[in-house]
């Protein structure tokens, strides 16, 4: 199923960015970070890799998303994912960086999931869809918006992704409550490193 439609409708309204975007085919399952930390490895913000599947680093670990915004582009064909996690807008050079990445792969079957931003705040959007128009691929997931901080799992053998829970139990309501401010998030900002 691919959402790229729908958002687009959505993309228009004027409420967008205001009220919590959740396009998927099912619910996100939820995964205890006990069960992932042994094949984990975490990402931090500002950062973006191109991976293969490994046993041993199974599972990308995107912990603490607030105003940031995780964009997975996954080949089904090959297990062969781009994972971003950005703060602001890419430049020319990681787009050009990117776009090869792509190239390099042979017939790819792509699925992109853009999870993260707060209500409001829409501007990183621009980057997602100028990656769309650069290769065509279907959008499966899409978790925008909202007053919550996010922790998520992409699983790198499935292309999929999940909750994570730090705790080992499901969240209270509320628990998840962004509690960062904006001045102290815009001073973690800065450009992003591809490792």
């Amino acid at each position: 199923m691919d959402f790229w439609d729908v958002y687009e409708k959505e993309r228009t309204k004027p409420n967008f960015g205001s009220v919590r975007q959740y396009l998927t085919s099912r619910e996100r399952i939820h995964l205890s970070l006990s069960s992932v930390e042994q094949y984990g490895v975490g990402m931090e913000m500002n950062t973006g890799s191109f991976r293969k599947f490994r046993e041993e680093e199974r599972y990308l670990i995107v912990s603490d998303m607030t105003r940031d915004l995780f964009v997975s582009i996954y080949d089904v064909n090959q297990q062969h994912a781009l994972l971003l996690r950005f703060s602001e807008s890419l430049e020319a050079d990681a787009l050009k960086r990117i776009d090869q990445e792509i190239k390099n792969m042979k017939k790819p079957n792509l699925e992109m999931r853009v999870i993260g931003l707060q209500d409001k705040e829409t501007e990183l959007l621009g980057t997602v869809e100028r990656l769309h128009g650069m290769f065509k691929s279907s959008l499966m997931e899409v978790d925008l918006f909202g007053e919550e901080t996010r922790h998520i799992v992409f699983d790198m053998k499935l292309g999929m992704s999940f909750n994570l829970l730090l705790l080992n139990r499901i969240y209270k309501q509320y628990e998840l409550l962004n509690m960062t401010t904006k001045p102290a998030f815009e001073k973690r900002k800065s450009e992003i490193k591809f490792v």
